[in-house]
Formats: C-alpha cells, structure tokens, sequence
C-alpha cells in the first residue's frame, strides 16, 4: 500500500512539473514594424502576446530594423512611453540616429567576427535567460557610442557594445548593432533568435515577458511535450520489466535451448567451421585488422570529404548545430560508459573463454548484457529524458534539452550491439569489423543526408525550431537509424554463419554469472571515467593557465585531430583480449606470449606507417588547406605525432590485462597515467604554456607504457618483446619512408587546398605498399610471421586485394634482404602446438 502511494504521489509530482502554467503576460502588445522580411518579421509572428500593427501611433512597441522612417516622430512617441526596440543596418546615417536616440552618438562601420558575452557586473533578465556564451560570432555592424545608453551584451575580444538599453524620457529602448536582413545569418539561425527578438518587444512595453523555458516557441519540451516525454518513458520501463519476466520465466522452463547454439548447420560448416577462422591463431584477430585498416585506408578521402565538405557545406550548413551534436555525444561516450558498467566487455572476454569448453554457459554473458541494456536502458533514458525535459530548459543549457533527449533514445532497447559483440567474441573479426566501420563512416553517409535534409526542410517550415535545432534532431535520428542498422546487418551476419541469435536474447544466466560479468565490467568502467575525468580536469588547468587560451586550444584541437588515425590500431588490440582470454585461461601461456609479443610488432609497424606519413604531410595540409591564423597547429603537430606513435604499448597492456581477468590493473594504471599528466600540467603549463602540456603528455604515456609492460611480466603472463622486428626495422622504414615523402610531396605541393589534400591521400593510401616494402627489407620478418601475414591476407574478405598489394610488397622486400630471418620470433612454434591443441580440445557446437 505505500508503494502504491508512493508511485501515486510521484505521480502528481511529475504531472504537476509538467503542467505548470506559464509566466507568460497575458496582455496583447501591439508592435509596429518597419524593415525587410527576414527572421525578425518572422519571430514576431510567431509569438500570440505580439500583434502586428500598421502604424507606429498605434503601437505600444515599435520595431526598426535596418531602416528609419520619421525619425522625429518616433523620437516623440518613445518619449511619450512607447517602445523602441533598434536593430541597426548599412542604409542607416549618422544623422537619423542622432535625431531618433536624442543624442549626439560617434558611430563606425565594423565587419571582424566578433564573439558576444555579457558585459560586466550587469544583472538583466535578458543576460539570465539567453546563454550569450552561445551565440553566434557577429559581422556587420556599427559601432555605437551613445553617453545615455546602459551595454547589456558587448564583444568578448573588445568592450564593444552590441546591445545597449536606455530610456528616452517615457520610453524604454533597446539597441543593436549587428545588421541583420541578409546580414549576420548564423545569428538568425541561433535558438534563442525568437526568444530574443519577443524579449526586447515585451520589455520595451513594460512587461515581464515570459521566461525562455515558458516562452511557447522556444525550441524547448513545453506541457504536452513534457507529459508524452513522461507518458512514454514510463511505458518504456514498464515494457522492459514485463518483458524480461516473461522472457525469464520461459528460459528457466527450457534449459535445453541452450544446445542450440547453432540453428542452421549446413551454412556453419559451409561459412565458419571449413573455414580458417575455426583455427585458433594469431591470423584470425590478424585477418580482420588488416579487412579494418584496409578498407580505412580507402575509406579516408570520401569521409574527409563527406565530413569537412558534403555535410555542413550542403546538408547542414550550420556550425551551430553541429557544434551542439558534437558536444552532447562527447559528453554522453563517458555516461553511457559508466552506465554499461563493462558489461559488453564482460561479454567478450567470457563468451571466449568458455567457447572452448561451456559453449552453454558462454552464451549466458551475451544474455547478462542484452537484458542489462534493456532493463537499465530503460531506466537511464527515462531519467535523463525527465530531467532534460523538465528541468533542463530552465538552465543555461537549455539549447541542448532535444539533442539530449534524441541522443538518449539511442539506449532504447540498448542492445542495438549485441551482434557487433557476439561476432568479436566469436572471434569473427572480418564481420565483425564490417559492423564497427558500418557504425562509424557507412550508416552516417547513408542516413545523414536523407534525414538531415527532411529535418532541415521540416525546420524551414516551422521557425520556432528552426534550421539549427532541426538538423540537431536529424543528426539525432540518422544516429538512431544508424544503430538499427547495425543491429539488422548483425543479425543478417550472424545468421548468415548459421548461429540461433534468438539465445542471446534469452534469459538463462543465474546470479553468479551476473556477479562475474559485474566484476569484471566495474573496474573497466572505473578506467574509462578515470580517463573521462583527466580531460576534463586537462581543460581546467589549460583554461585557467594558458595565455590566449581561444586561439592556442584551436591550433591544439587541429593538431591533436592527427593523432586519431593511430585508433585504427585498437582494432587489433580488440581482437587480441578474446584470444589471448581464450589462450590464458586454458594454460597456453606460450600461446599468449606469442599473441602479446605480435601485438607489440604489428602496433610498431603501424605506428611507424602512421608516423611516417604524419609528419611528412600533416604541417603542409594543416597550412595549405586551413590557412595561415593556424600555422602553430602545423607546430603543435609535430610533438603529437611523434607522441601518438609511442600509444600503442599502453593499449597492448590495457588488453593483456583485460584478457587475463586483471581489469583493476587497467583502472590503476590508467588512473596513475592521468594523475601523473594532471599534476605535470598543474607544475608546468604556466611557466612552459603548451610545451608544458606536451612534456606531461610524454611523461605520463611512457611511465604507463615500462610499467604496464612490468606489471603484466610479473601478475598476468611473461611478456616478450623482439627488439629487431618490433622496434628496429619499424623505425628505419619509417625514417627512409618519412624522407621519401617529405621529397615528393615537396614537388607537389603548392600551398592550396586542391594540393594539401592531394598529398594526404598520396602519402595515407598511396604509400603503404613503399612502407611494406622497406619493412621487409630492414629484416622486419622471419619466415613464420610472414606465413602468418599470408594466412590472415586470405581472411580479410572483400579486402583481400589491397591486404594482398601489403603481402606481396612486404615478401619482395624482405626477399632481397640480407636480414630476412635473421631475428626470429623462436616461440611461435611452441605457440601453434599450442594453438592446435585448443582447437581440437574445443568443444564441437
């Protein structure tokens, strides 16, 4: 009975907060309007409190924008308590506004970008309820200088006022600066546009206007919205429950539908059992890194394209919206982080380490994390969704409540994944990996320009959202869609290797299966938050400590988007924890040392390509296609590259501890790498500036890179690193390749965009054959690996062709070699004696 009163309670709770009525003046204000028809006309409209008028004797509020019509006559209304509200414009003179304001004002014409922030030490309704930090960068405009004129908002760069208040005698008046009509277009696309335009009018009036979260066109959940908001999230709760007891209870009563891990015979034997990806081995995770890089490789140039031209030059051209996107899915990686609580993880490394033996009980992870998702999924959206929708209007982040709540659907079921997962845990990386670059580049190319654009059309249409919130909310659906895709391709694919994807959607696991997975899972949480929370302190301390702190993180933000080609290489290290999880927890210790030195070898390999290319042509493309204001990003460049370059030991230590049920020594390790780059920062930054920062970036990779290195050796399994073949030989073809690039690219470049880009497509697509080659003939192979790179080529599916160009190109040089075979990896027989007998202990499904 109290629960039901409890609930009931809540209940009223929430539709009252929903309900609320609105501070809104009742009042019907007459607006006179003089100017063209362009977003101020339009936000006028929309509002019910505001009607137009024909002439300014009638009005209670007159509107100018950009053009003066009876100056005198307008002077002596306001004067008599009509209001002003004062948009200026280029067909202005000096004269009609001395005549209009009163007053003998000293006015300039200015076209600079200009940022907007609230002038000092000023408390305005309007400064509280318009983030300002917002807006828009404003152009066109005159400087103004009038001795009556109080500045509510000015230049951040320059004590310029841009809005001004005062009083002609009886008559409140407002003041702008920036022209708008064809003028300043980004600022009469920004959110709060209407919002401002119905403020000033009302003010001018002499009426408390309504406040941003009640002002019904603002682009925020209003009563209805809220209550389907509410309505829904509890249904999704409720569905969720229902349909786990219902789904549990069926489990417990069929036990034997765990035998079926396979549903379809005949194309499990055709697909996955006769082929090599049934044999343990390095060429498995091996075969599908080279399927990932490959296919990266060509994909780079049309998303570059897609992503710097296509999308915000034609599909959504507004720095606002995608700005606004960008942030909310920044924040939200380290939320959905922590709600996941490693469970995917847990999924993988278990689900491998019991295929070999349990396959039923392997399966039971891959339910935890269906059921986890779904049930906490519903949970986290319908919280976040009622908090964004009810209170989030009312703060200064009031502009990022749908792009929040859109982004939070995407946890609606919450498994959209579970296939990407499961063909990872199986060990099927080709598939696997075709789910992971369909997520990342193929569904956005596909669905962003279809949604987005009906998105965009749907906001023309209706200007209390607007172009910008519109494209937010499209960006949002095209993600949705994006993860159904993924789920539908996943679910294709793996019934498709004749695998029954209806047991992972059942509920067979039992209590210690949940606290296994949970206690795995924390801890890898733990290092994704401590990692989370190092960069938000990094940018505290950067903030406070850096001088000219806007334009320096510019050139650092440019600079540090270099790096994140490196990433391709947690493809591999991925796929290693399923193997070596599989190898370490049946004792194949050779097996796993093989698996770690390799992963060592192929990270330098890479590293040293990525290198190489990078400092060849990443300061000639950062000058020849952004321009000059970012010639110290093309600086900043260089310490970064080389700093990326030395990540890869970190992540093979992150993944052997993951592999060998060690999670606590990633979350320490991390979290020491973290503190020690925020304490460097903290001692460093402002005696040094950026230096400072790059030299506590160094300092604390390098202590985590020996120590992890350490510590693996000692608690998990012996390490072993083969210093020819995973440093030597990578770094002199790196150098030759680096020297030959930075000599044809020279010959190419001319300084534009046209040839900026051309040398980077060149140097990241072109060249790897040219690098393969080098490695090859700085004695980068014995004849074993090599057998393995040949292995893998002919699992990199329908990216075979370009894996075989790296194959062939690596055995010419290392042919012609007089170092070929000469440092060899001695354990990797011991390791394929291993490896086969796993598989033929493994347990046939």
């Amino acid at each position: 009975m109290t629960r039901i009163k409890f609930f009931s309670l809540l209940t009223l709770c929430v539709c009252w907060l929903t309900l609320a009525p609105s501070t809104a003046a009742s009042q019907v204000i007459h607006v006179y309007y003089k100017g063209p028809q362009d977003g101020v006309i339009q936000a006028l409209s929309l509002s019910k409190a505001l009607e137009l008028v024909e002439t300014p004797d009638s009005a209670d509020v007159i509107v100018l924008n950009g053009e003066i019509s009876e100056a005198e006559n307008i002077h002596n209304l306001v004067g008599k308590g009509k209001g002003l509200v004062l948009i200026l414009g280029p067909r202005l003179t000096p004269e009609q506004l001395n005549v209009l304001l009163g007053d003998q004002g000293k006015f300039g014409f200015e076209s600079e970008p200009l940022s907007l922030n609230t002038a000092p030490q000023i408390n305005d309704p309007l400064l509280r309820e318009v983030a300002w930090n917002s807006a828009p960068q404003v152009r066109e405009r005159l400087r103004i200088s009038v001795k009556h004129m109080i500045p509510l908002v000015v230049g951040y760069q320059e004590d310029i006022p841009i809005l001004s208040k005062g009083m002609i005698r009886a008559g409140q008046i407002f003041v702008f600066t920036p022209f708008l009509g064809k003028d300043n277009l980004q600022f009469q696309d920004w959110a709060y546009f209407n919002y401002f335009i119905y403020h000033l009018t009302v003010r001018a009036a002499g009426i408390d206007p309504a406040t941003f979260a009640d002002y019904p066109d603002s682009p925020v959940p209003h009563g209805q919205d809220r209550v389907i908001l509410v309505l829904s999230m509890a249904g999704f709760v409720i569905v969720a429950a229902f349909a786990f007891l219902f789904v549990r209870r069926y489990s417990l009563s069929h036990p034997e539908a765990l035998n079926d891990l396979v549903i379809d015979r005949q194309d499990f034997d055709t697909r996955q059992a006769s082929t090599d990806w049934e044999e343990i081995g390095f060429h498995r995770p091996l075969g599908g890194f080279l399927f990932a890089f490959m296919l990266g490789l060509v994909m780079f140039v049309p998303l570059i394209i897609y992503q710097n031209l296509i999308l915000p030059g034609y599909i959504l051209p507004s720095a606002q919206a995608l700005g606004i996107w960008g942030r909310v899915v920044q924040f939200f990686q380290l939320i959905w982080l922590v709600f996941d609580i490693g469970t995917s993880s847990a999924f993988i490394k278990f689900f491998s380490q019991y295929r070999v033996l349990e396959p039923r009980q392997a399966i039971k992870y891959g339910q935890v994390f269906v059921w986890w998702q779904a049930l906490s999924g519903s949970f986290q959206v319908a919280l976040v969704t009622i908090l964004a929708g009810i209170f989030l209007p009312r703060t200064t982040y009031a502009l990022y409540t749908w792009s929040i709540i859109i982004h939070t659907l995407i946890q609606v079921p919450g498994f959209y994944q579970v296939f990407r997962h499961a063909l990872t845990a199986l060990q099927r990386f080709d598939y696997a990996q075709m789910l992971d670059l369909g997520l990342a580049l193929v569904f956005p190319i596909l669905t962003q320009p279809i949604i987005v654009t009906l998105m965009v059309l749907w906001g023309k249409s209706h200007p209390a959202f607007g172009v910008p919130m519109a494209g937010v909310i499209g960006l949002g659906l095209a993600a949705y869609v994006a993860e159904a895709l993924t789920f539908i391709f996943g679910f294709w694919l793996y019934r498709r290797l004749g695998y029954n994807s209806r047991l992972l959607f059942l509920a067979h696991f039992d209590w210690s299966t949940v606290k296994q997975a949970f206690r795995f899972g924390v801890f890898e949480m733990l290092a994704s938050a401590a990692w989370g929370i190092g960069q938000s302190v990094e940018i505290l301390i950067t903030q406070n400590r850096l001088v000219n702190y806007a334009e320096v993180w510019g050139n650092w933000t440019i600079a540090q988007n270099f790096i994140f080609a490196y990433q391709v290489l947690q493809t591999l290290f991925s796929n290693l924890m399923p193997s070596i999880s599989e190898a370490i927890s049946h004792g194949r210790k050779f097996l796993s040392q093989y698996y770690a030195a390799l992963a060592y070898k192929w990270g330098a390999v890479i590293s040293a390509f990525i290198g190489a290319v990078l400092l060849a042509v990443a300061d000639r493309f950062i000058l020849g296609a952004t321009g000059s204001e970012f010639t110290r990003a093309a600086v900043f460049a260089i310490p970064l590259i080389v700093w990326g370059a030395i990540q890869y030991p970190s992540w093979v230590g992150d993944n052997v501890q993951l592999a060998s049920n060690r999670p606590y020594l990633m979350s320490l390790l991390v979290a020491g790498e973290q503190s020690i780059r925020i304490l460097l920062a903290l001692i460093l930054v402002e005696r040094f500036q950026i230096n400072g920062l790059i030299a506590a970036y160094f300092v604390g990779l390098l202590s985590k890179d020996f120590l992890a290195y350490i510590i693996n050796h000692r608690l998990c399994f012996p390490q072993r690193f083969y210093f020819w073949q995973s440093f030597a030989a990578p770094v002199f073809a790196g150098a030759v390749h680096y020297g030959f690039l930075r000599w044809f690219t020279a010959l190419i470049w001319k300084g534009d965009q046209i040839t900026s880009v051309l040398i980077f497509f060149i140097g990241i697509l072109l060249s790897y054959p040219l690098f393969a080659f080098l490695y090859g003939l700085f004695g980068g192979w014995d004849e074993g690996t090599l057998k393995d790179l040949q292995r893998a080529v002919d699992l990199s599916n329908f990216m075979r062709p370009l894996s075989l160009i790296f194959w062939r190109a690596t055995s010419l040089g290392a042919s012609l070699s007089p170092l070929n075979d000469r440092f060899p990896i001695e354990i990797r027989q011991a390791a394929l004696l291993e490896a086969s007998g796993l598989t033929e202990e493994r347990v046939e499904i």
